[in-house]
């Protein structure tokens, strides 16, 4: 390990982390220079012209503060250099705010001297194997390139499968924040009609420096037509299909703003005589190119009133769908649930903006209050889809109207497709077949 730069605007606590790394230099007779910047403009500027292997960021500073600085630092694409948040501040938010913005741990002061030293050699020992690491030859993916040898592999044989590889992405494994949202919904929207369709695959994911891919197998047994109305109305990245396996590029770095461009190629195969008609897809390729990050911003078009009805109707909504699957939910259960979606919808179809979701809403409010048996009967099979609803009802509250979103109609295809499919679960007038497919993934 090279070189650290430490970022804090007090002249105190960067000598006292400096002390405390000649410590270590003397300890372990290592090669260790430092550089110092007393806010986060100067480390971003110092960064660009420097190759740190570890950058110490404090986050209270002046002109730029550190989850700012963290950010524009991760744009640079220094892939090697790793930023470590060393703040006073201890909730959980602000831990939160730095990893997803690049942060690779959080440190809080004041720094106990034991721990930041096994911390400083563990972050050496990362770094020099980052350095050494090897892409391997050969890989999943349907684009043929090298990954590292690291893999993580989902195999999807039920609805709990599925629900690890979403509770992972959007819970645990956190480093891209919200940008990764839209992929893992339409990976997770996929798998669960494999699972329906009453099809085994398999999820595995890759990595190299640049890139995460995703890949499913066994994808020509699903109809290709709904296959790519899932993915293009979901998901606006690039992927490609070759014969049976299915690739999402994801790109682990914020790239510039571009307009999509799409590229077909698309071959049908005569289809099967199965109990659901299905397409054969043997698709060469299927390209749509990356479209990244927008700005965000935070709406203000519904009432204050209205907005925390919303959220007290979505917060009881959210308890009442946990019951959701148990063999004890009973019609008032039932028809409260409705009622709730009922009231969710009508609130928003008094507000131009929303009157799609609204629309949606109503329907399904509508279907559940006249199938309650159908619902009960069904509530295993809806269980995992009625959470992902409701879950992004409060996603959709918090983004527009408190943290910021893309557009106004963030979320909005997938709040309305996830209504439509609790619909037609429940309808006793959608057939089985591929009729009943192509009316679960209609939007």
């Amino acid at each position: 390990m090279g070189k650290i730069l430490i970022v804090d605007d007090s002249k105190t606590n960067r000598m006292t982390l400096k002390y405390m790394l000649d410590d270590i230099v003397d300890d372990l007779k290592i090669d260790l220079s430092y550089d110092e910047a007393e806010n986060g403009l100067i480390a971003l500027e110092k960064c660009k012209a420097n190759d740190y292997d570890i950058v110490l960021m404090d986050i209270m500073m002046p002109v730029m503060d550190g989850i700012e600085a963290t950010k524009e630092i991760r744009k640079l694409g220094k892939k090697n250099m790793m930023i470590i948040a060393v703040s006073a501040l201890d909730d959980d938010e602000s831990k939160n705010k730095m990893l997803t913005s690049g942060a690779e741990d959080y440190i809080t002061k004041p720094v106990n001297e034991d721990i930041f030293k096994k911390r400083i050699i563990n972050y050496s020992q990362l770094i020099d194997n980052r350095k050494n690491r090897k892409l391997l030859v050969t890989s999943v993916n349907t684009y043929d390139i090298k990954v590292f040898s690291r893999r993580l592999i989902f195999i999807v044989q039920n609805e709990s499968s599925i629900s690890e590889f979403w509770d992972y992405y959007l819970f645990e494994e956190n480093r891209f924040g919200d940008r990764l949202t839209d992929l893992i919904r339409v990976i997770y929207g996929l798998g669960l009609l494999q699972v329906k369709m009453k099809f085994n695959c398999e999820i595995t994911v890759e990595e190299n420096s640049e890139l995460l891919i995703f890949t499913m197998n066994n994808i020509k047994l699903l109809n290709s037509v709904i296959v790519k109305n899932i993915i293009s109305k979901n998901y606006h990245g690039e992927y490609k299909i070759v014969d049976d396996k299915l690739s999402f590029k994801f790109n682990k770095e914020l790239k510039e703003i571009q307009t999509p461009k799409v590229v077909e190629n698309i071959k049908t195969v005569e289809t099967t005589n199965t109990k659901a008609v299905h397409e054969d897809i043997n698709v060469k390729d299927v390209f749509v190119e990356s479209a990244s990050d927008t700005t965000i911003e935070v709406f203000d078009f519904i009432d204050k009133e209205d907005l925390e009805e919303l959220e007290n109707i979505a917060n009881e909504l959210d308890s009442l769908m946990l019951l959701v699957g148990s063999s004890k939910i009973d019609d008032s259960e039932v028809l409260q649930i409705a009622k709730y979606i009922q009231s969710f919808g009508r609130m928003l179809a008094t507000y131009n903006e929303t009157y799609n979701i609204a629309n949606s809403l109503n329907v399904l409010s509508k279907n559940i209050e006249e199938n309650i048996s159908s619902f009960q009967e069904k509530s295993k099979d809806i269980a995992l889809l009625c959470q992902a609803f409701n879950k992004d009802l409060l996603l959709w509250i918090r983004k527009l109207f408190y943290e910021g979103a893309p557009s106004i109609d963030f979320l909005d295809s997938s709040i309305i497709s996830n209504a439509n499919m609790i619909s037609a679960f429940i309808n006793p007038q959608n057939s089985s077949g591929a009729e009943e497919v192509d009316d679960i993934f209609d939007f």
